[in-house]
């Protein structure tokens, strides 16, 4: 019987970029706050501008690095403070998403949810936090597009997508505390899933309310004190 394997795809020189840059931000060769020269990046690493913009743009996507007017892209850099006036209005908008992201949840939805749901518990138990992190803000904002409000699905991508960043940016300071979350976050996972099942679209947004007050609650033990304003 003829062995029969996939075919294995090249990796872009983009994708190499966003890794690099990824694994530089994360270890902290590029600190927090530091303001990005894509000329003198470009010319470090050996690329054009042009492919070094667009991972920067990808970054930007994933939380890693901000955008300023006029100022150019620095590497994202939030405080407690910052983290807790994110998570006041999370409390507020994100139940709604998930409430209305109900109407959607047919089988086959509820499938590619579950899915996203294995895949970042499988990552929680092997300690992985990339892999964790991508699968479980892809599970997240799946129910964002489902809610099917374009409106609060911006203004969530706009919030919460650079406080993943921030758990991911300073994870070697509060390692412990962070696995802890993804474990809660798996929990929470499944318990949307379960109320999606039985059709309470109520029990979905209580559960996304109340998961998201213990997170604010965690935020003084659980994010690392290097992001402490």
């Amino acid at each position: 019987m003829p062995l029969t394997l996939q075919k294995i795809e090249p990796i872009s020189k983009k994708a190499r970029i966003v890794a690099s840059l990824r694994e530089a931000i994360i270890s902290g060769g590029i600190r927090s706050g530091e303001q990005i020269v894509e000329g003198k990046l470009a010319q470090q690493l050996g690329v054009g501008q042009g492919v070094l913009r667009e991972a920067l743009i990808e970054l930007e996507h994933h939380g890693f690095v901000q955008r300023v007017p006029y100022a150019g892209t620095q590497v994202t850099e939030l405080t407690i403070l910052d983290a807790q006036q994110i998570y006041d209005i999370r409390i507020e908008l994100e139940p709604l998403a998930f409430f209305l992201a109900g109407e959607s949840a047919n089988a086959q939805t509820i499938s590619e949810l579950r899915e996203l749901a294995d895949k970042a518990s499988i990552a929680s138990r092997a300690g992985d936090l990339t892999a964790f992190f991508e699968n479980h803000l892809a599970f997240r904002t799946r129910i964002w597009t489902l809610s099917g409000n374009r409106y609060l699905q911006q203004a969530l991508e706009r919030i919460v997508i650079p406080l993943y960043a921030l758990y991911m940016i300073r994870q070697s300071f509060n390692l412990d505390g962070i696995l802890q979350t993804t474990i809660a976050c798996t929990d929470h996972q499944d318990r949307i899933l379960a109320a999606y099942e039985r059709k309470n679209f109520v029990e979905a947004r209580e559960t996304a309310r109340n998961f998201l007050i213990k997170m604010k609650e965690y935020l003084g033990t659980r994010l690392p004190p290097a992001s402490s304003a």
